[in-house]
């Protein structure tokens, strides 16, 4: 986990030398092309969200219960072998692959996907059967714009602006460089997006204000509901019938799967971890949960 921290470092710094190459022509054209934009789609600027629980007065109570999760296998991994974990079990992440000049590749996006949003890159892409969900920032470090798209047509159909959720309202002052909150999964279902937002170091960096899923109407662009902090700061997030499985850990704090209601955000249940989730995919009546150092297989009941 440290090393993500000094990779954020090493990050910026290339990125600057990146934007200096682009500008005399060293680094690929097809790179610094940006495809054409859907000029018809407003940007939303999303207000300051609460950094604790909220649930707005048109979400209504509905009973709701966990998904019934019986424990198959747990095995320890090699920390490193993700990859292998992907092909092992034939599980996809629904992921494209952004353009890198750091790693001297071009990506694999569609044609007409943004690789900028004015003057930020495309930093990474994931998909669902309606939708390619698109993150921009300064750098690979960051993603507080979210530019959805048609996945037929390729269309941008909403565009969002989540620059007021990137810093908590109270932070340690030293760690500021490390605690900005970036769009980590999202995912549209029934009019409403779902969106996860969080940082990769301490929880006391942001004095526990950190690892939040935020459900928008979109509608009206407005706040249903926001999770109580520290609850999904894994890459992802799964959505069976309604709740929604995510996950949060780090180094010396509490692993746990979590059960999230997807009517009003609620905690359904937690499940302890031997680490931190990073992977949560569900595949036929199988749970996919790929932690720091520990596979699981849960059977969905």
């Amino acid at each position: 986990m440290e090393k993500k921290v000094m990779k954020n470092r090493f990050t910026k710094v290339m990125v600057a030398i990146l934007m200096i190459t682009l500008i005399i022509g060293v680094i690929p054209c097809k790179i610094a092309v940006m495809a054409a934009s859907d000029e018809s789609i407003s940007t939303i600027v999303m207000d300051k969200p609460p950094f604790q629980y909220y649930k707005s007065g048109k979400v209504k109570n509905k009973k709701n219960q966990s998904i019934q999760l019986k424990l198959k296998s747990s095995k320890a991994n090699q920390i490193t072998d993700d990859e292998n974990w992907f092909k092992k079990n034939k599980l996809s992440m629904k992921q494209y692959e952004v353009p890198n000049p750091f790693a001297d590749t071009f990506g694999n996006l569609p044609e007409k996907i943004d690789t900028y949003y004015e003057d930020l890159i495309i930093t990474s892409a994931f998909y669902d059967e309606s939708y390619i969900y698109c993150t921009y920032g300064s750098d690979f470090s960051e993603g507080y714009i979210l530019n959805i798209y048609n996945a037929k047509s390729l269309k941008k159909v909403y565009s969002f602006d989540f620059t007021k959720y990137r810093y908590s309202p109270k932070y340690v002052k030293a760690d500021y460089d490390y605690i900005q909150q970036k769009v980590n999964w999202a995912t549209i279902k029934d009019n409403i997006l779902y969106v996860s937002h969080g940082h990769d170091t301490y929880a006391k960096s942001s004095k526990q204000m950190n690892a939040y899923i935020t459900a928008i109407d979109l509608s009206d662009m407005s706040i249903l509901w926001r999770t109580n902090a520290l609850v999904s700061n894994s890459y992802n997030f799964t959505l069976i019938n309604d709740v929604i499985i995510c996950g949060y850990g780090f180094t010396a704090e509490p692993d746990y799967l979590y059960q999230i209601d997807r009517n009003n955000g609620k905690v359904l249940k937690k499940s302890l971890l031997k680490s931190a989730p990073y992977y949560i995919i569900q595949k036929g009546k199988n749970l996919y949960v790929r932690t720091y150092n520990t596979d699981y297989v849960f059977g969905i009941n």
